[in-house]
């Protein structure tokens, strides 16, 4: 089963890039099969972290240019503003579940 999420064309970040190198060799060792497959783990990881930069990037961009003069819209930098909280607040909601669940497994008993 496929997880689609719309995040697709992002750009490339050197930083995201290490990341999932990093990833896409551990998961080598480990012996799991099928690196190449788009909807894989390391890439939605990698590409939800491109997006969620370039959320954070577009809001400290809408904020300096009303801090600077340059716009006048100040709904449009809320609503910026308040994407890049939620984004964050959902990333960190994810990273939170995501050690519960590790947390979880590692304490299991066979």
């Amino acid at each position: 089963m496929a997880i689609s999420l719309p995040i697709y064309n992002l750009g490339s970040n050197p930083t995201i890039s290490n990341l999932t190198s990093e990833i896409s060799s551990l998961s080598g060792t480990t012996g799991i099969q099928n690196q190449s497959d788009p909807a894989s783990f390391d890439n939605l990881l990698g590409k939800s972290m491109t997006l969620l930069n370039e959320t954070q990037n577009a809001s400290d961009a809408a904020t300096q240019s009303l801090i600077m003069g340059d716009s006048e819209n100040l709904h449009d930098v809320m609503i910026k503003a308040t994407e890049a909280q939620l984004a964050l607040d959902l990333a960190v909601q994810v990273r939170n579940k995501s050690l519960e669940a590790f947390n979880e497994i590692k304490n299991m008993q066979f």
